[in-house]
């Protein structure tokens, strides 16, 4: 065969493998090329070249797709920005578990409770939880698909856990079920602290009107004919009428103070003439105890901005209580005063028996009594110190008890020398 005849054929297959590289495989390779960009997340694809000529219409489509898949992902990115922003911001705990029972997402206040939850996530609720009530209202919620709520306490904190079911638009069975953790410590609190305070109310006021009552049937039963009797029941009468109406007069007080709508009358106020004014009030009564009373008062720590009538109160009750718990043959009762930094320390103590370590911590609790049967006769009502420690924190202060058994007690009272930036 000559040159001639075996070149040509050569050239002809070169030129139909040319043919097929540059409009078969070069234009299939840029279409992979783009799929694997695609597959991989990378949405940005070069512009459209004749080098796609054979599949112009699926590099087209592929484009399509490419931006479709692109505004789909920045939709998801920022719908799981918003979720993450709502759960974070959100009190209550979030606990999202699937069907298999583990858990697919939670929040920061639900770690904000359970501190030594560690890395929740693909976890069951079990292990991370370790209650079976929340274990069987989960497991109930995902059979049924009913929404459960229970009442659970954890250490020191009381909850209400409520389990409703996720599941996806016209699907009856839960994909997974939604724990929310509602924190309601405070709110039991308050309600017990409500009830003790309705209890110790009707226990206060029952005594006073059991005696008035008493005395009144024994007056109509006829001893109002004898005049030595209804002399004593008089007497009886007025005497708890007086108790009700103070007791009335401190509860007022008490409720004033802790609502933050009271009003306080701030005067810029000498503190000693003030103090020295609630000891006149009060001499029958030191003179009674046979009470010495010093004065040690810092030149620096007379001028501060009070409601005068209220803190005349506060020193009347500290100093009524040293009186009336002051059970030695002479008692000194040390009223001192100083400036410490930009407030004035008032400080009431006393040689007197003391407080008991047990009772230190409750003492400005109301109704609570260190010696109750002793506080009631002398005609306390429970809740002078109690006004006190309102009082004083209206007033942005601090009030606080320093005591040993045995060797007398004394109160420190703290006010600021200013109101400036204070509600009023």
């Amino acid at each position: 065969m000559s040159p001639a005849e075996w070149l040509f054929p050569l050239a002809l297959g070169a030129t139909a493998l040319a043919y097929v590289y540059f409009r078969v495989v070069k234009p299939w390779r840029a279409v992979r090329r783009d799929l694997e960009r695609v597959a991989t997340g990378d949405y940005h694809l070069p512009p459209l070249s004749p080098d796609y000529a054979p599949y112009l219409e699926s590099a087209t489509q592929i484009r399509k797709i490419s931006r479709q898949l692109e505004q789909l992902d920045r939709q998801i990115a920022n719908e799981g920005l918003s979720l993450r922003g709502i759960l974070s911001g959100m009190r209550e705990g979030i606990l999202v578990a699937n069907r298999s029972m583990r858990v697919t997402l939670c929040n920061q206040a639900l770690l904000g409770f359970f501190p030594d939850i560690k890395n929740p996530v693909n976890r069951t609720v079990l292990e991370v939880l370790r209650r079976h009530e929340i274990q069987q209202a989960v497991e109930s919620t995902m059979a049924t698909g009913h929404e459960r709520e229970l009442e659970l306490a954890f250490d020191t904190r009381t909850f209400v856990v409520h389990v409703a079911p996720l599941a996806a638009e016209n699907e009856t069975k839960p994909r997974a079920a939604l724990i929310v953790f509602q924190d309601i410590t405070a709110v039991r609190s308050l309600e017990a602290v409500r009830r003790e305070f309705v209890a110790n109310v009707s226990h206060e006021f029952r005594t006073p009107l059991t005696i008035i009552n008493g005395y009144v049937e024994t007056l109509r039963d006829g001893a109002i004919e004898d005049p030595a009797m209804t002399e004593k029941s008089l007497e009886a009468i007025h005497r708890n009428v007086q108790r009700l109406a103070l007791l009335l007069e401190d509860l007022l007080t008490i409720s004033s103070m802790e609502n933050r709508s009271r009003l306080l009358h701030f005067a810029n106020t000498d503190l000693r003439p003030l103090v020295e004014r609630v000891i006149e009030n009060l001499t029958p009564k030191i003179e009674e105890r046979s009470a010495e009373i010093v004065l040690d008062w810092g030149e620096d720590a007379r001028h501060a901005e009070i409601d005068p009538s209220r803190i005349e109160q506060v020193c009347t009750n500290l100093l009524l209580n040293a009186l009336q718990h002051g059970e030695v043959p002479a008692l000194k009762i040390h009223l001192t005063a100083k400036r410490i930094g930009e407030s004035i320390q008032l400080t009431f103590s006393d040689n007197g028996p003391g407080i008991p370590l047990e009772d230190q911590a409750h003492i400005f609790e109301r109704f609570y009594r260190v010696h109750k049967h002793r506080a009631r006769d002398a005609g306390g009502t429970g809740l002078g110190l109690s006004i006190v420690k309102n009082i004083v924190l209206a007033h942005g202060g601090t009030v606080s008890l320093e005591s040993m058994p045995g060797e007398g007690a004394a109160f420190h009272v703290t006010l600021p020398v200013t109101q400036s930036g204070k509600p009023s």
